[in-house]
């Protein structure tokens, strides 16, 4: 009976998350970023897209509704989406929603994410639109960007109140050491690498303790932000019962 009761008295939510980056410099620079970040997911860490293991959950919990992808065709933001494409200073460069049970921080799952992200548009500060007019084109390609990481772990736990946890990283892509013809081509890759680590990593590690369902929040961070929205999941059979007790 224990079982059964858990089983019928578990919520469900859909979580959608963007992830916004400034492209302004002055925002990049605000900090001083550490050189390095060891992002290192735990043992039991979700994946999405990959299968959930059942030992990792509380029995009775419903697997399919248990940390599941969901299709673009399901996501709530694609407006927000739409506003921000038509920025010059933000872009977004994650975009994801999945499904899953209300759990305590003891039982709730980390979502574990890498994604290759590409070269952003170069933004001109105001402040330096002559000094930028009066460049080089040398100089123009000297600094246009590079392809980037974005490492993630995200978590979603409930207790009297939905909490959101999230830690990210964002760095340029280090290069591929070149091995061909040109001998000084691996001296080439070391300056570069040389040049991108002395960079930082950027780092995000926000925890929102007080998150309300179907309101959407945003966390601040000088280069990166986060939008979230989770709505509590309404079954098929949910959503008959509540149309004809109105009928």
């Amino acid at each position: 009976m224990a079982n059964i009761s858990f089983a019928e008295d578990m919520r469900y939510y859909d979580v959608e998350i963007i992830i916004i980056e400034n492209l302004s410099e002055n925002a990049k620079n605000a900090e001083n970023w550490p050189l390095q970040v060891n992002l290192t997911p735990p043992e039991k860490t979700v994946q999405l897209g990959q299968p959930v293991l059942s030992e990792w959950l509380p029995q009775d919990i419903d697997l399919k509704l248990s940390y599941t992808e969901l299709a673009s065709s399901a996501y709530q933001l694609t407006s927000e989406v739409k506003k921000i494409s038509e920025s010059k200073t933000q872009r977004v460069i994650f975009h994801t929603a999945w499904r899953q049970p209300g759990l305590d921080k003891h039982q709730a799952l980390p979502i574990y994410f890498k994604r290759e992200i590409s070269a952003a548009p170069v933004i001109e500060d105001a402040t330096n639109h002559e000094q930028d007019k009066e460049l080089s084109t040398l100089e123009n390609i000297k600094n246009e960007s590079r392809p980037t990481i974005l490492e993630g772990l995200l978590r979603v736990t409930l207790a009297r109140y939905l909490h959101f946890e999230a830690e990210l990283t964002h760095r340029e892509k280090l290069p591929e050491v070149v091995n061909n013809e040109y001998p000084f081509s691996v001296l080439d890759t070391e300056s570069e690498l040389n040049k991108i680590e002395k960079q930082g990593v950027i780092h995000l590690k926000q925890d929102r303790r007080r998150i309300r369902s179907n309101e959407l929040h945003y966390l601040d961070h000088p280069a990166l932000g986060i939008l979230i929205r989770i709505t509590p999941y309404k079954s098929p059979e949910d959503i008959a019962n509540e149309l004809s007790s109105k009928q």
